[in-house]
């Protein structure tokens, strides 16, 4: 009796084991490329080379689509996407997108928006909702109601 008392609690002692250790895995399954900061919390390594998608929407669709290519830097958790075309409104070389990441996708991300698509005729930060999907290798950000950007890993 002894030992399938002993026998069922090693069993379930690994069975707790092997599970905790799963789910620290997943959040490291959760999109294909990470970064491990030194806190040991496991983010999405953005940088890179991302095609970008920019579609705008209500009182801002005469902006029509435009298509670019980012380059995107990464420190730690904060990275920077700078323009590898450029347009009128924002030059090659531009930052145009920046933010910073946590465990959970991005914890604040902005885009720059140019003079004739803020009512005041200035150029801002903007903040994006925003949706990670596809492994981490596409992005969608929502930014003041007027555009919507897909980044799409190269």
């Amino acid at each position: 009796m002894k030992r399938i008392a002993m026998a069922s609690i090693l069993t379930l002692f690994f069975a707790i084991t092997f599970a905790l250790a799963g789910c620290a895995d997943m959040a490291k399954e959760k999109w294909g490329k990470t970064v491990t900061l030194p806190n040991d919390e496991v983010i999405l390594d953005m940088s890179g080379e991302w095609d970008m998608r920019l579609e705008g929407y209500g009182p801002f669709s005469w902006l029509g689509i435009k298509s670019d290519i980012l380059t995107i830097t990464q420190e730690g958790n904060t990275f920077t996407a700078v323009k590898q075309i450029g347009s009128k409104y924002i030059p090659k070389g531009a930052k145009t997108i920046k933010g910073d990441l946590d465990k959970d996708g991005f914890n604040a991300v902005y885009h720059y928006m140019g003079a004739r698509a803020i009512p005041d005729g200035t150029y801002r930060w903007v903040k994006c909702k925003w949706e990670i999907s596809e492994n981490g290798n596409k992005t969608m950000l929502d930014c003041g109601d007027r555009i919507k950007v897909t980044l799409t890993r190269r």
